[in-house]
C-alpha cells in the first residue's frame, strides 16, 4: 500500500483515532466537513486537509490507500463514500464521494456502527469500484479512544489481500489493542449491535434495580457496591453503573443531571438497537430482552430526552413516565 493513512469524520471518536495514529508515527491525513474539527486534528499531529478533494489528492497517487471513517450512520457514510443522500458541493465534499477518487485496491475501514445490511451494500459498491470495505466497529468510550484502548471487531472481506490485511492490523494497533477478526462486514456489524444491545439491557436493568433499592431506603451507591463487589464486574456494570446510581439518587432528590457532555446518548443507543432489531428480523432471531430495553429508550426519546447520556436513563424516564405517589 502507499504508506499513507487517512481519517474521515473527526467527531469525538474520529479525532481520538487520528491523534493515536499520529502519536504512533503514521502522520495521518485528516478531514471533516466541519473545518473546526479538521483544525483540531492538526493540533493533534495529523495533516489537515481543507477539502475531501485535497485528501484524495494526497492519499491516492502513490498507490492503494488505507483510510478510516468514523461516521455516525449509514446514510452519512454513503454520502462520504459515494455522494449519496443529496450531497451538495461547495462545502468541501464531492458530489461523487471519496471512493471514486481513490485507486483500485484501496481499503476503507469503517469504525462507525452501521447496520449489517448497510455494510453488505457498501461492501458490494466498493467491490464494484475495485476497492475493499472493511467493517470494523469499535467498543469503547471517547476517553478510552484517546488512551488508545479500544476493542475492534474486524469484518475481513474474503478477497482482501494479505498485505492489505496486514496494513489494517498495523494501523489498528495504534488505538485498539484488542482486535477480533470475523468473516465479513455483516458479521462484524452483528457483533457490535449485539454488544450494544447487551449494554443497553444492562443500563435498563441497573436503572430498575437501583430504583427498587432506593425506594426501600438503600442508597443507590451502596447497591452499586454490592452488585459490583463480585457478582457483576467490568466496565459496564462498574463504570456505567456508577452513572446510573447517581442518576437514581438525583431522581429521588428531585434534581437533574449536570450539564456535562454526554458520553453516549440515549438517541444513539436507540439507533443501534433499531439496527440490531433489523438484523435480528432478517436472521429470524428473537431478541425480546433487547426489545424491552429499546422500549425504555424509545419512551425517553419520545419525551425529548434523547440527548441525555444513557447512564441517566432514570432521569429521562422520570420525565417520560412520571410516577405519582399515593
Amino acid at each position: 500500500m502507499s504508506g499513507r493513512v487517512a481519517v474521515v469524520g473527526l467527531g469525538r471518536m474520529g479525532l481520538a483515532v487520528a491523534a493515536c495514529l499520529a502519536r504512533n508515527g503514521f502522520a495521518p491525513l485528516a478531514w471533516d466537513i466541519d473545518p473546526a474539527r479538521t483544525g483540531l486534528a492538526s493540533d493533534e499531529g495529523a495533516e489537515p486537509c481543507a477539502t475531501a478533494q485535497a485528501l484524495c489528492g494526497a492519499l491516492g497517487p502513490a498507490g492503494p490507500a488505507l483510510w478510516f471513517s468514523a461516521v455516525t450512520d449509514g446514510d452519512a457514510l454513503g454520502a462520504v463514500c459515494f455522494g449519496d443522500a443529496g450531497e451538495e458541493e461547495g462545502d468541501g465534499r464531492m458530489a461523487t464521494g471519496i471512493v471514486p477518487h481513490l485507486p483500485a485496491g484501496s481499503v476503507h475501514v469503517c469504525l462507525g456502527t452501521i447496520g449489517s445490511a448497510c455494510a453488505e451494500a457498501l461492501a458490494e459498491r466498493h467491490r464494484a469500484a475495485g476497492q475493499y470495505f472493511v467493517a470494523c466497529p469499535v467498543f469503547g468510550r471517547p476517553d478510552e479512544a484517546w488512551a488508545g484502548d479500544l476493542t475492534a471487531v474486524v469484518g475481513v472481506p474474503p478477497a482482501l489481500p494479505v498485505d492489505r490485511l496486514a496494513a489494517v492490523r498495523e494501523a489498528l494497533a495504534a488505538f485498539a489493542p484488542r482486535v477480533f477478526e470475523v468473516p465479513g462486514p455483516a458479521a462484524a456489524c452483528a457483533v457490535k449491535l449485539a454488544g450494544n444491545g447487551l449494554i443497553a439491557s444492562a443500563v435498563a436493568a441497573l436503572t430498575e434495580a437501583m430504583s427498587l433499592v432506593r425506594a426501600h431506603g438503600v442508597p443507590a451507591a451502596l447497591a452499586h457496591q454490592v452488585f459490583t463487589a463480585k457478582l457483576f464486574r467490568g466496565p459496564v456494570y462498574e463504570g456505567v453503573g456508577q452513572a446510573v446510581a447517581r442518576s437514581v439518587e438525583r431522581v429521588a432528590a428531585g434534581e437533574d443531571s449536570p450539564a456535562d457532555a454526554p458520553g453516549f446518548t440515549i438517541a444513539l443507543g436507540l439507533k443501534d438497537l433499531r439496527l440490531a432489531d433489523e438484523a435480528a428480523r432478517a436472521s429470524q432471531v428473537a431478541m425480546p430482552i433487547a426489545d424491552a430495553a429499546r422500549a425504555r429508550l424509545d419512551a425517553a426519546q419520545a419525551a425529548g430526552q434523547g440527548g441525555r447520556d444513557w447512564g441517566t436513563l432514570a432521569e429521562a424516564l422520570a420525565v417520560a413516565q412520571p410516577v405519582t405517589k399515593r
